[in-house]
C-alpha cells in the first residue's frame, strides 16, 4: 500500500517474545528471496541498555542477537542528530531495520537537531 511500518518496543528487553517472528520471519523473508520480497521497510524502535536503575527487567541490551542475523540491519545512534538522521533513512531502507536508541539518549532533553528532512547513510554514519 505504499506505507512503511515503523513498531514501537517500550523497551528493548520486551523484544524477546517477538523473536521468532523478527528473526525467521521479518529478516530471511527479503533476504532468502534475494530481495525479490520485503516487509513493506520495517522499522522496529526501541530503547535499550541500562540507566542505573530498572532493574533486571529494564536494563538488558539484546542488540547483539539481532547483529548476527542476516537479513536485518541494526542502527544504534549516539545522540540525537544521528537518531534523527539514522531513524528517517531507516524508514526509507528496503531492508528491516531494528533501531536500538540508547535509552540515556532516548531521555535527552537539550540537543541541536536539523530541521526538515535530514538522513545519515546506515553504515557510514
Amino acid at each position: 500500500m505504499g506505507c512503511r511500518p515503523v513498531a514501537e518496543i517500550q523497551f528493548a528487553d520486551y523484544i524477546y517474545p517477538a523473536f521468532d517472528q523478527v528473526v525467521n520471519e521479518i529478516a530471511k523473508y527479503r533476504y532468502r528471496s534475494g530481495g525479490q520480497f520485503n516487509c513493506g521497510g520495517v522499522v522496529i524502535r526501541a530503547p535499550c541498555g541500562a540507566v542505573g536503575h530498572g532493574g533486571h527487567y529494564h536494563s538488558q541490551s539484546p542488540e547483539a542477537y539481532f547483529l548476527h542475523t542476516a537479513g536485518i540491519k541494526v542502527v544504534i545512534p549516539r545522540d540525537p542528530r544521528t537518531a534523527k538522521g539514522l531513524l528517517l533513512q531507516s524508514i526509507w531502507e528496503d531492508d528491516p531495520v531494528i533501531f536500538f536508541e540508547p535509552k540515556a539518549l532516548y531521555r535527552s532533553a537539550i540537543a541541536e537537531v536539523p530541521v526538515g528532512t535530514y538522513t545519515l547513510p546506515i553504515g557510514r554514519a
